[in-house]
């Protein structure tokens, strides 16, 4: 039996649990929250909170962290490893990645996203709907990119990046760490 856990019940943790159940590969799905425990939200239940994430494995034996602050995403995620638990990709079916792609675990990519051949995308990143990752593109882990975004080949984006929504980030550039990107933005 499958069961994933959700951290994160806010609006981005709504998300991930649509993209999780058009997957239709987990038998259930829960929540942990700090501030929503016991509540049923969109039907699903937030069953504890952040910090009793080790107390729920190997019930649940996979997790996603799905938080959008960029650093307390990455640590969620360390301890997640340490505890044991699995880190699903969740790809909503909509959206495309080039078999000559890689994703790294715990990512999520939402409906309509595009990821193209050759393209790296570190561990546990947030790519929006609409977004658009060309060919031989680099995402280090960590990074959010958000709304119809396009990032251009043989680009780079380095740890803890947050993209805007519809930028554009031309070809051969690299953004520097921990970056913020406002929406509409062309670099």
């Amino acid at each position: 039996m499958r069961k994933l856990l959700i951290i994160g019940a806010g609006g981005h943790g709504r998300c991930c649990l649509d993209i999780a159940r058009d997957m239709d590969i987990f038998d259930e799905i829960s929540f942990l929250d700090d501030n929503q425990i016991n509540k049923i939200i969109n039907d699903c239940k937030v069953i504890g909170s952040i910090d009793e994430m080790s107390s729920y494995y190997p019930e649940f034996t996979h997790i996603h962290i799905a938080i959008g602050n960029n650093k307390l995403r990455s640590k969620l995620l360390l301890q997640a490893k340490e505890i044991g638990y699995s880190l699903p990709i969740l790809k909503h079916p909509s959206s495309v990645v080039s078999k000559y792609a890689s994703i790294g675990a715990g990512c999520v990519l939402f409906p309509c996203s595009v990821i193209e051949a050759n393209a790296v995308i570190g561990n546990c990143c947030i790519i929006t709907s609409g977004v658009v990752i060309n060919h031989d593109a680099q995402i280090d882990e960590y990074v959010l990119v958000n709304t119809g975004t396009v990032i251009r080949p043989n680009t780079r984006i380095n740890k803890y990046a947050s993209i805007g929504s519809r930028c554009l980030i031309t070809m051969n550039k690299e953004i520097e760490m921990n970056r913020i990107i406002e929406d509409g933005t062309q670099i």
